[in-house]
């Protein structure tokens, strides 16, 4: 459970635990609990919720108490659901009549399922969804099979809690209490009795059914005020929730379901060995295992296309496979006590196994979370600026990632000139930092280009970055050209045609680190590297005899910051053979000085090819010199003893050393 408990990002559906994890962060920002909560990502106003954010509110509620990290504190409360359930999962084999010696085969066979152990951590609502459920399952049979007050209460409570937190996690434990429900009026034979436990039943399904309601009216209110969130509401999703006939017989969604069964949940190998124990095994207690493959199997044909593309929905539902499973080996331990426990054993070492296989390797690292264009879009960006994002449908990752609110166009919202204005204008009061636009062919997005160059946006992109074009307001392009320069943008690269002319370095004093990092390349060959530098001219490298060199042009000053002592400076100079044996007025040499802070000529030499044969070709350079104190020391080329900076072409070649 606590692999990879420092890592910051959301392995499994990450895009959905990222949406999660949004509404979790910027309700922690905002510090307050609003039923209209956060989820900014599909433009203002911010708010489309989904589920009753009772989840997001308590993660959020641990931050603020234990000072544990936004996603810790996620796992810590989703973990402590799964293990919250575990006791209503213990009443529930007592309600089966399992010997509690044999409760305990059941509960071990639950809490080492690879998948509940994945996903038990997840920052998402399923396991919070799951244990209102089965408590609910529970007290419900208790409130009303043993006419327990008290547990009619826990039953209507949780019962309330399963259906804001997760609707269909809820539905889905309605069968088997639907079952019990008609198999307890039909056997009770007291005319009497058999009322009050219908009563008994309406008390806690009416409320329940009625919060249901309220909250899909009041979450539809709040996502009609968004222009670009329509496609959410309960009447557009309900195909999508719910499904028709041809969705439920679909084989491409049943070979879908399939495959993330035998992938995700158990691995081949065990899912045979599961379904041929519930199918095949020991007879005591086997209709309890199959009642459960019923509950297992129900919530695919109701649920079609939720559970084909999530598999982590399978949260709610495999329960049902453990219990059925575990059912069958406690029964077997009443008769065939060997080979049930030979079974037992096989099924705990097989989910270790395919845990250690499928989901060890996925959980165990501590990546910070997020991409390359997550970190720039954050880079790039004030905390409370608006990014516009087109390509990824409403995908949440980008967003939480770079912790920044975003307007996301899905290509419905995008093609739709009047819906796109509406979510612009809704902007009007925000600062936009940036466009990403993830297509190949950014120029057929007319309208979007259109809204973004009223808003001051640049009429053509500026970066590239994750196979993603990047805008930026016309004001802000210096800005972001300069932080290219120097390298603080990652691997972002410049559009085509977009990279500016590098600015001048003739003529003024420059400090190193403040330059971008292609110009601080000229000095990368010199060791200290210069905090300062001035010259009369570009210093510019170019390759001579297989080595870079970089032009000395006088006037050319190096500062250098070194420790006090005896040092030496080395390197190899070079003249143009053109200065010295041109048919036009020769240079007269180049000094070399070493200066202290106070002027003071520490080493000096005279580099004349005119007139001194060995200064011709490669010279060799080595200047002792002794810095009393450390401090600050320059490096000087400057004009020969005529002051003449004529044709003094002179080259610094494969770097320069002080030691």
């Amino acid at each position: 459970m606590t692999v990879g408990w420092t890592a910051r990002n959301l392995p499994g559906v990450e895009y959905r635990q990222a949406q999660t994890a949004l509404s979790a962060y910027f309700i922690k920002e905002a510090g307050t609990f609003e039923l209209a909560y956060p989820t900014p990502v599909l433009g203002k106003p911010w708010s489309i919720p989904m589920e009753f954010p009772l989840y997001q509110w308590t993660v959020v509620t641990v931050h603020h108490v234990t000072g544990l990290g936004l996603v810790k504190s996620a796992r810590a409360v989703s973990m402590a659901c799964f293990y919250l359930m575990l006791p209503a999962v213990f009443l529930l084999l007592g309600n089966w009549r399992l010997p509690m010696p044999h409760r305990g085969v059941v509960l071990a066979l639950l809490i080492s399922s690879p998948f509940y152990l994945f996903y038990s951590r997840a920052f998402l609502i399923e396991t919070m969804a799951l244990m209102f459920a089965v408590w609910f399952w529970v007290a419900f049979e208790r409130g009303v099979g043993r006419r327990r007050w008290g547990w009619v209460v826990v039953a209507l409570a949780t019962g309330m809690g399963a259906a804001l937190v997760k609707v269909t996690t809820l539905m889905v434990y309605l069968l088997p209490v639907g079952l019990w429900s008609v198999r307890h009026v039909w056997r009770e034979g007291n005319f009497k009795y058999r009322i009050r436990d219908i009563v008994s039943m309406i008390c806690i399904l009416l409320p329940m059914a009625g919060v249901t309601a309220w909250w899909i009216r009041k979450a539809d209110a709040i996502k009609s005020l968004n222009p670009v969130a329509d496609f959410l509401g309960s009447v557009h999703m309900s195909d999508f929730n719910i499904g028709n006939t041809a969705l439920r017989l679909s084989p491409e969604l049943w070979t879908m379901k399939v495959r993330i069964i035998g992938n995700e949940l158990l691995g081949w190998p065990m899912l045979w060995i599961f379904a041929g124990l519930i199918l095949f095994g020991f007879r005591q207690h086997r209709w309890i295992g199959l009642t459960c493959l019923v509950g297992f199997i129900a919530p695919l044909v109701l649920f079609p296309v939720l559970y084909a593309y999530h598999a982590y929905y399978f949260v709610a539902n495999l329960l049902f496979v453990q219990l059925a499973a575990g059912v069958m080996i406690a029964g077997g331990l009443r008769s065939r006590r060997q080979l049930a426990m030979l079974l037992a054993i096989a099924l705990f070492v097989g989910q270790g196994l395919w845990y250690v296989i499928h989901y060890y390797p996925i959980q165990r690292g501590a990546p910070e979370g997020g991409d390359e264009l997550s970190r720039l879009v954050q880079r790039v960006t004030g905390a409370d600026d608006v990014i516009i994002v087109t390509g990824r449908d409403w995908n949440s990752m980008l967003a939480y990632y770079a912790r920044r609110r975003a307007l996301m166009l899905r290509g419905d919202a995008e093609a739709d000139v009047e819906k796109l204005h509406r979510a612009f204008t809704n902007l009007k009061d925000e600062a936009v930092g940036v466009a990403v636009i993830a297509a190949e062919e950014w120029r057929t997005k007319s309208a979007l280009l259109d809204e973004l160059k009223q808003r001051g946006f640049a009429d053509r992109p500026l970066l590239v970055a994750e196979g993603a074009w990047l805008f930026f307001p016309v004001e802000k392009e210096p800005w972001v050209n300069d932080q290219m320069r120097r390298g603080h943008l990652g691997r972002a690269e410049w559009a085509p045609g977009a990279m500016p002319d590098p600015p001048s370095l003739a003529g003024d004093w420059h400090r190193l680190d403040e330059l971008p990092l292609d110009q601080r390349k000229r000095f990368a060959s010199m060791r200290p590297l210069p905090i300062r530098f001035f010259s009369t001219f570009e210093p510019v490298v170019q390759v001579l005899v297989r080595e870079p060199a970089m032009s000395c042009h006088p006037l050319t000053r190096l500062i250098f910051e070194l420790p006090e002592g005896q040092r030496e400076l080395r390197c190899e100079m070079w003249f143009n053979p053109d200065a010295y044996q041109g048919p036009l007025e020769t240079s007269d040499g180049v000094e070399v000085q070493i200066f202290d802070t106070t002027g003071r000529v520490l080493a000096a030499r005279h580099i004349d090819p005119a007139n001194r044969p060995e200064d011709r070709g490669l010279v060799k350079l080595t200047m002792p010199f002794e810095l009393p104190e450390s401090g600050e020391v320059e490096v000087s080329f400057g004009p020969g003893p005529a002051g003449r900076d004529t044709r003094d072409w002179i080259w610094l070649r494969g770097g320069l050393t002080i030691e």
